[in-house]
């Protein structure tokens, strides 16, 4: 699979030059080979993406969170030329001789991985999980481990939806595109068809 452009070079001019003058607009490869272990996917292994709902996320919420995919990726292409593609953007991460170096993004993205698990937090911003029944926090105070304890049905403490969307950037630094940069986005809803807000977690190289 070859890198796609929507750009003629001109003499002397070369992809690198477009890149750092013009940037090049995300493309998404989908990837119809069956994941049929869900399991963790390179480029090489064109594979469909491992999806992960979470065991206590009720079917409905789970539906909701596929059937909002294009939506999600749609903002997510967004983000993606703000902080990576576009050199004019003043949320340019990209620099030339850094990670990620911006002559070196193809352009082209495929989705890795999505999640959804439900995630509590109460009104002093404790986040907690789900344990035995109950809600638990554990943080460390500087000195030790400790430990909040609280019932589901808490009035202090509020249910989100959390979805991490792991997608993964190509990149052509050997002269062959190939994976180069994971990014992960991160959302918190309160309701699964609430409106999406996408912060990103981290990027690293791959």
């Amino acid at each position: 699979m070859e890198c796609k452009y929507d750009y003629a070079l001109a003499d002397g001019e070369s992809v690198q030059s477009i890149r750092l003058t013009s940037g090049v607009r995300p493309v998404r490869l989908v990837f119809e080979r069956e994941n049929r272990e869900n399991s963790y996917i390179t480029f090489e292994d064109r594979m469909q993406p491992c999806i992960t709902i979470g065991d206590e996320v009720t079917p409905e919420d789970a539906a909701t969170v596929r059937g909002r995919i294009d939506e999600m990726l749609d903002l997510a292409e967004g983000i993606i030329w703000d902080n990576y593609l576009n050199p004019h953007s003043t949320d340019l991460m990209s620099e030339v001789d850094s990670f990620p170096d911006l002559r070196f993004l193809t352009g082209n993205y495929y989705v890795g991985s999505l999640s959804c698990s439900y995630t509590w937090m109460d009104s002093s911003s404790h986040y907690y999980e789900l344990k035995e029944g109950r809600l638990r926090c554990k943080y460390h105070n500087g000195k030790a481990w400790q430990e909040l304890w609280a019932d589901l049905n808490s009035p202090d403490i509020t249910r989100y939806l959390l979805v991490i969307l792991h997608l993964r950037l190509t990149g052509d630094e050997l002269g062959e595109e190939d994976d180069y940069m994971g990014l992960d986005l991160r959302a918190q809803l309160k309701h699964a068809d609430d409106a999406i807000e996408f912060e990103i977690l981290s990027h690293d190289v791959i």
